[in-house]
């Protein structure tokens, strides 16, 4: 799905709604979020520092609110519309699935499932014909995740890429392509690598323990809709 836009564009009434109703949506994610029902014998175990340290991401308010409203801010300057709308409300849908995977390690297929068919509507408002290619791109990105989790299970001995994670690279696949999954992947490696060391190095995951790998995976998907040019000549 093409997204190139001017990027001298004038930020419309409607985007400037969508703006000022960020903090509300980032009220919503973050009750959500708080609220979301920690699995059955588990607690917040990935935040559960080293030595004993408390864990964090008890409450994030109001940087969930900020989060959601610089988001807003962001698709509204670089993308036309209706992209910044759709691209504002993806940015808050995975902020929630990154937080809750932080604190969890779980993937709601409440939220992560519909996010598929949803990008496959976003791709047929813009781009009808694009959309068997996006819904390709759906299937062969969680084929080819799903290959690399048996692939590390085979060699490590463990588990080391979870089912949300094959879910969100479908959605990956249903927003962006086919042609910028590499990408993708590619930017959430970095990420990954970079939110690794401040967990470890801040004491929040013992060195040899599991790593959420969904935050960096939605924040490469969300850079990779709000600006294609990054991995796509």
């Amino acid at each position: 799905m093409s997204t190139e836009t001017d990027r001298n564009k004038q930020v419309d009434g409607l985007e400037l709604l969508l703006i000022a109703s960020a903090p509300l949506c980032g009220a919503i994610v973050g009750v959500l979020v708080d609220r979301y029902p920690a699995p059955p014998g588990g607690d917040d175990a990935c935040l559960e520092g080293a030595e004993g340290q408390p864990a964090t991401l008890r409450s994030l308010h109001p940087s969930i609110e900020a989060a959601c409203t610089l988001a807003a801010i962001l698709a509204a300057v670089l993308l036309p519309m209706p992209l910044s709308v759709f691209a504002a409300i993806l940015g808050w849908a995975l902020l929630g699935l990154a937080l809750i995977d932080l604190r969890y390690l779980e993937v709601p297929d409440a939220v992560s499932l519909p996010l598929i068919p949803a990008g496959l509507a976003v791709t047929w408002w813009v781009e009808p014909q694009a959309v068997p290619a996006h819904a390709a791109a759906a299937a062969i990105g969680a084929g080819v995740i799903r290959l690399l989790g048996a692939a590390y299970r085979r060699i490590r001995g463990h588990e080391g890429i979870g089912g949300g994670d094959v879910r969100l690279f479908a959605v990956a696949g249903a927003w962006v392509g086919l042609a910028a999954l590499p990408g993708v992947l590619f930017l959430s490696g970095v990420f990954g690598l970079f939110a690794a060391a401040l967990l470890v190095r801040g004491g929040w995951v013992e060195p040899d323990g599991r790593i959420p790998f969904v935050p960096a995976l939605s924040a490469a998907l969300w850079v990779v809709f709000l600006v294609p040019e990054l991995v796509q000549p």
